[in-house]
């Protein structure tokens, strides 16, 4: 949290910070100096759902373990971008990627194959899917490459006393309240784009050969 505080107003440039947790320390920062929130750039938030949770009926995780923290972002006046549940579920690391993957043949990419048949395994253990998906490796995906994301501009609300729904990102996405956007919320996700850019960012390491 200090560090957040010290590194934005020292930085000469404004900041794009991504959260792929809960924003606890962010929240923090951003109550302790407020000052600091002219020099971030952008927010890019993994969390959130504008349907389902994956740790309880209404909520994902990491709005889950600190709803106070998450509402404090959204209502911080920052830019602020969503990526949630309804997009990284989308990139389902199949088999067949996988192996697409595996074939470049260098360091990286046996790191990732490496990961992705663990990960691959309790996805199928857990939920009974083929593939697991990828979330918080979309925040970055988007900053290298924006439209990756087709984004749309709502009001988001995150529920923080109900015992049911606690967590809860509430995406007012036919604007039913009139109550002002504080939010892009990622609505869909270019898969196939996305898989092309884990690919070629994996063969920038072909100078690192596969461990024999």
């Amino acid at each position: 949290m200090l560090y957040l505080i010290d590194a934005l107003r020292n930085s000469p440039d404004p900041i794009t910070i991504v959260t792929t947790g809960p924003a606890t320390n962010l929240a923090m920062a951003l109550r302790l100096a407020p000052d600091i929130a002219t020099k971030i750039e952008e927010l890019v938030m993994m969390g959130g759902s504008i349907s389902e949770g994956n740790v309880s009926p209404a909520a994902e995780f990491n709005f889950l373990a600190d709803p106070d923290a998450a509402h404090i972002c959204f209502n911080s006046g920052l830019k602020l971008v969503m990526c949630g549940l309804d997009v990284t579920r989308k990139l389902l690391c199949y088999p067949e990627i996988v192996d697409r993957m595996d074939r470049i043949d260098n360091r990286a990419a046996e790191l990732f194959v490496q990961l992705m048949c663990f990960f691959n395994q309790t996805q199928r253990e857990v939920f009974g899917w083929p593939g697991g998906p990828l979330h918080d490796p979309l925040t970055i995906a988007y900053l290298l490459k924006p439209d990756l994301l087709r984004l749309q501009p709502m009001h988001v609300e995150i529920e923080r006393r109900s015992l049911t729904s606690l967590g809860r990102s509430n995406c007012d996405r036919f604007d039913y309240l009139h109550a002002g956007h504080n939010a892009e919320v990622a609505i869909d996700v270019d898969v196939d784009g996305f898989w092309d850019l884990v690919e070629s960012s994996l063969r920038q390491y072909d100078h690192l050969p596969r461990r024999n």
